[in-house]
């Protein structure tokens, strides 16, 4: 804010505007002037492409605006429009040397002014960027939440037939290059039916999730596991050779023959066939032929005994 009584009439002119009348319009043309309020008030509005028109702020007495066409000759960058019976005073660049030469303490209370203006509008862009970097994040985490509930599967948490299906290519191809044989693994809780008749389907629930968890904490990095279906399970695993893949797969099934369920108190015992297949590509039809054999090994398995790992070529 200028002190109005510090400034001499020798450097400025008097207008006056009526209520409602445009005192600069958007766009226009550098005139060199500076406006100080001397009576009134104005309000600044700024257009902008998406939504139009809007109200900025709303200035008084003392207030100043128009200074970027007094100091840069820039062209006019808002519209003000006098809300009130309004005076001013303007300052014309022709006169800015004599002005700032004679009126010090004007001089200063504008360059306080122009300071004040730029602290502000430096603390309102560092809490926009703060609040767009804040909205920013909490975007990425909603995407990251929402993707990673269209990748899950909803009652046990680990990947899901879709996102598996989607992952597999990729990975196969890679398995290759590194000189290594891609298989493809199914898993198959054994009388899991029988689980859900005695127990009830809530330990069927249960016994399912618990499942997964010890798998899913067997798994490497390089690996990927989904559940497939109902009490069926998928995983592919890269080896150097079948006998690797047998010795992993045959610590896992060990695991799962160990684990005992305690249910509401009731003590469940589960075991799992396992089939397995190599995929001879990344190709759809090469997976469909793997997950086709790893089926037909685990059926073998189930007429077999069932709680073994069995391999189909």
């Amino acid at each position: 804010m200028i002190n109005i009584s510090q400034l001499s009439e020798r450097w400025t002119q008097r207008e006056s505007f009526s209520n409602g009348q445009v005192i600069i319009h958007d766009g226009e043309a550098p005139d060199g002037k500076m406006y100080i309020i001397e009576t009134g008030t104005v309000c600044i509005y700024k257009n902008y492409k998406d939504v139009g028109e809007l109200l900025i702020t709303e200035l008084n007495q003392g207030d100043f605006f128009g200074e970027m066409t007094l100091f840069l000759q820039k062209r006019r960058t808002a519209t003000v429009v006098a809300k009130t019976e309004v005076t001013v005073l303007t300052i014309d660049r022709r006169h800015t040397l004599k002005f700032l030469e004679t009126q010090p303490e004007a001089t200063f209370s504008l360059i306080r002014a122009l300071c004040l203006r730029l602290e502000a509008t430096t603390e309102s862009s560092a809490d926009n960027s703060i609040k767009y970097e804040e909205d920013l994040t909490s975007l990425n985490e909603e995407m990251t939440a929402l993707e990673q509930t269209a990748n899950t599967d909803a009652l046990t948490g680990v990947y899901n037939r879709r996102f598996f299906m989607e992952s597999i290519p990729l990975m196969i191809s890679s398995v290759i290059r590194e000189g290594k044989t891609p298989f493809v693994v199914l898993f198959d809780l054994d009388h899991f039916k029988k689980v859900n008749d005695t127990y009830g389907h809530q330990a069927g629930d249960y016994v399912l999730q618990c499942f997964a968890k010890l798998i899913n904490e067997s798994v490497r990095t390089s690996d990927i596991f989904a559940r497939y279906g109902g009490e069926e399970f998928i995983m592919l695993i890269s080896c150097a050779a079948k006998e690797d893949a047998q010795g992993f797969l045959e610590r896992i099934r060990v695991k799962i023959n160990n684990l005992v369920i305690n249910f509401e108190g009731t003590l469940i015992p589960i075991t799992s066939s396992i089939g397995v297949s190599a995929a001879a590509s990344e190709k759809k039809e090469d997976i469909d032929t793997a997950i086709a054999y790893s089926d037909r090994a685990l059926y073998i398995a189930k007429d077999e005994g069932r709680n073994r790992v069995i391999f189909y070529y």
